[in-house]
């Protein structure tokens, strides 16, 4: 029943922007609605992740797993509505009874995403909240492993959200540490569900699978942003990004 509920989800959230967009669900969303300009296809750019979650063994015990994950991200626009991506980095885990005092030796963790703009509304009225209010969900499968000392963790996380964004572009911009080209605040609700195991002998699951996002990203140009992201499950993780549209 959990995998049929799973395959559902997927399918529901791919599926949406078409009949109408980031584990990195940090930074995932597109900066389109910024600009009039011509669609530009591709985006780079690099994301930090602290991450913290409780997770819980076959057995019922509880532990709390940290991570820190280094990652290159890099989008394509399938449309000005439809965003592919992919990450591909290091990720390094820490867990309380295997090595509870450092981070493991960092390895593998890549995943692929979609995220859209589903829905779009422009302000005008008052001239202070000129804008644009934004409706843009977002999944991603994202695969990790790390050592814990002299043992292997691996696990899967399928997470996506529903993101409410409020965008705005400062006019006539100067370009320099005061005046930003614009900026966008967004937040909603977002799951994720993991599946893993240490060493192939201990599997585990999420302690909790629904939570909240919320993020800022400042466009120093039309087409470079940095950003950073907080996320609530059981616990409360950050996330760092830049992105750069050309």
């Amino acid at each position: 029943m959990r995998t049929i509920t799973l395959l559902l989800t997927i399918i529901f959230l791919a599926a949406c922007p078409c009949s109408v967009h980031a584990g990195t669900l940090s930074g995932s969303i597109s900066g389109e609605s910024l600009s009039s300009s011509t669609l530009e296809y591709f985006c780079l750019g690099l994301n930090y992740d602290n991450g913290k979650r409780g997770i819980k063994s076959d057995s019922g015990d509880t532990r709390k797993l940290e991570t820190q994950v280094y990652s290159l991200f890099l989008g394509y626009d399938l449309s000005n509505w439809c965003t592919l991506f992919a990450t591909l980095g290091q990720s390094e885990a820490k867990l309380p009874g295997y090595n509870s005092s450092k981070f493991g030796q960092g390895k593998g963790k890549w995943s692929l995403g979609l995220n859209a703009n589903l829905w779009h509304v422009e302000l005008t009225d008052p001239p202070l909240f000129t804008g644009r209010i934004s409706l843009k969900p977002a999944i991603e499968l994202s695969r990790y492993n790390s050592s814990l000392d002299n043992r292997i963790i691996e696990w899967t996380d399928i997470s996506g959200a529903i993101l409410i964004c409020y965008e705005k572009v400062i006019e006539d911009p100067k370009y320099n540490v005061t005046q930003f080209y614009g900026y966008t605040i967004y937040g909603g609700p977002a799951f994720s569900v993991m599946n893993g195991s240490i060493s192939g002998e201990t599997d585990f699951t999420e302690e909790k699978s629904i939570g909240l996002i919320a993020g800022l990203d400042f466009f120093i140009t039309s087409n470079f942003s940095l950003g950073g992201q907080i996320q609530s499950f059981d616990e409360l993780s950050g996330s760092l990004n830049f992105r750069y549209h050309f």
